[in-house]
């Protein structure tokens, strides 16, 4: 209330009651006791708890049962299962569920009810998150910002807004169709949503990055991801993409001068130490008056969580238009709903990331750190090579990624393994697979949702830039790193 307010003693009028859909619950539950179409045409979206009135959310997960086991459902059958309201008003149950069903208008509008439903849960959270906003904002806990109260609060908007719209859209797919056909011939056009990789043979296996996707990158520790992503994300940039880097691991500064290493072809450790010859510090000066006009932004996190990443993303996207987003990595990222299993905690975080790179319609590549299981494989016998099991997360968050490879260096965990073995004969042949694999590395293709996954290119890694190229020479085409134990 306002000081003019208080100083005539007006009050401040009631709020409005909160929206429900009563009538339209009523016409629904009505309906599909006398069909079952009509429980069949909201089945794909409504659930129990979007009812705004507790009788009428049991009334439709019982009859929903009955009727997806093949029961008669009528007011006999269903009253068995609702002793807990024996009245509703002045009425038995049983005459209750009669007057829905001799009340029901039509089946015919049944998808029409639910989406009423649905609309004013909607409504009712909206109204909720915003009592919460003022009273956290109001009242702030001391382990809160500003920015984490945001990001809580954009992550449950972001949740009642996938409620409310995909799980209750449907179209035709004669009206689809024709609309998708022209999108395609103009995406067909527009290579603004198209980012290729920076080797030619990445692109060829993976396809290029689109805005909406979210890519998996996993690698053993140390085994180049964040090498590899630094040089996308230059390389993109170089293309007038823009381009952000979320480091949870290194510093702003550690990425930005191995990137400038990359580039410049100069050995990190020489860079580190400032041991540059004079070459060198051209090649420096030179990227230093590139990077001036590159839209490369390198971004640093202490501490994250899913709602850091989602209020940083959201910013940069609004100010700046960024293209493609690579984040270093999943294992650094706080995982959410602590009260979660592990593995359904972990695939909650990639969920949330293909929700932001589809909500923000950006490509996001999420850097997947590789368990050590495969060491257990090859004490068995097994190929050292990667499987999707061995992410972080386990082969199960294949499902939220759009495309999923590995970066796969054998020749760190073969030297890794020299030192394991016993017997002279078990640990020369070790070395010589060491000795084959040095400076090669393979991409692998576990999931291609525009493409054909299990492919596999051959790539160069030059250890003293830390750094990917092209291969010197073209193997035949049996051989992609899966021969001889590789």
């Amino acid at each position: 209330m306002n000081a003019i307010a208080r100083l005539h003693g007006s009050h401040t009028p009631p709020p409005p009651p909160m929206p429900d859909a009563l009538e339209a619950e009523q016409a629904l539950l009505g309906a599909m006791m006398i069909k079952a179409d009509a429980y069949w045409a909201v089945a794909g979206f409504l659930r129990d708890y979007h009812f705004c009135d507790e009788l009428h959310a049991t009334i439709y997960d019982t009859v929903g049962k009955m009727i997806a086991e093949g029961r008669s459902t009528n007011t006999v059958t269903v009253k068995q299962y609702l002793s807990k309201f024996p009245m509703v008003g002045e009425m038995t149950i049983s005459q209750y569920l009669a007057k829905l069903v001799t009340s029901a208008v039509t089946v015919i509008n049944a998808y029409d009810f639910g989406r009423a439903i649905i609309e004013a849960w909607c409504r009712v959270q909206l109204i909720n998150l915003a009592g919460d906003m003022e009273s956290l904002a109001r009242c702030m806990p001391i382990d809160m910002t500003p920015e984490k109260i945001i990001g809580e609060i954009t992550n449950r908007l972001t949740q009642v807004a996938t409620e409310g719209n995909e799980r209750a859209g449907a179209t035709k797919y004669g009206v689809i169709l024709p609309d998708a056909m022209s999108k395609v011939a103009k995406a067909s056009l527009d290579t603004s949503g198209r980012i290729p990789w920076f080797i030619d043979d990445i692109t060829q296996k993976l396809g290029y990055m689109r805005r909406g996707n979210l890519v998996g990158l996993m690698s053993d520790s140390g085994g180049g991801k964040t090498a590899m992503s630094l040089q996308q994300c230059r390389y993109a940039a170089s293309l007038g993409f823009k381009t952000a880097f979320f480091s949870v691991e290194v510093s702003e500064e550690e990425a930005a001068l191995q990137a400038a290493a990359q580039q410049a072809h100069i050995p990190l450790s020489r860079l580190d130490s400032y041991t540059l010859n004079s070459k060198e510090e051209g090649g420096m000066e030179e990227e230093i008056i590139k990077a001036v006009d590159l839209p490369f932004y390198i971004v640093g996190f202490g501490e994250c969580s899913l709602s850091d990443i989602r209020v940083k993303a959201e910013s940069m996207v609004k100010s700046l238009g960024i293209d493609l987003i690579v984040i270093d990595h999943a294992k650094m990222i706080s995982l959410p709903n602590p009260k979660d299993i592990f593995a359904e905690r972990v695939n909650a975080l990639y969920r949330g990331l293909k929700a932001l790179a589809k909500s923000l319609n950006v490509a996001i590549v999420i850097l997947i750190q590789r368990n050590d299981d495969w060491k257990a494989r090859w004490r068995s016998g097994g190929s050292i090579r990667p499987m999707m099991g061995d992410a972080y997360g386990g082969g199960s968050i294949k499902q939220n990624l759009d495309v999923w490879f590995s970066l796969y260096r054998p020749e760190p965990l073969y030297k890794e393994l020299i030192h394991q073995v016993q017997g002279e004969e078990k640990r020369g042949e070790l070395i010589r697979k060491y000795e084959e694999s040095r400076s090669k590395a393979w991409i692998i293709n576990h999931k291609r949702r525009r493409g054909e996954p299990g492919q596999s290119a051959e790539i160069r890694f030059e250890a003293e830039y830390t750094m990917f190229a092209p291969p010197h020479t073209n193997h035949a085409p049996g051989f992609e790193g899966f021969g001889e134990g590789f």
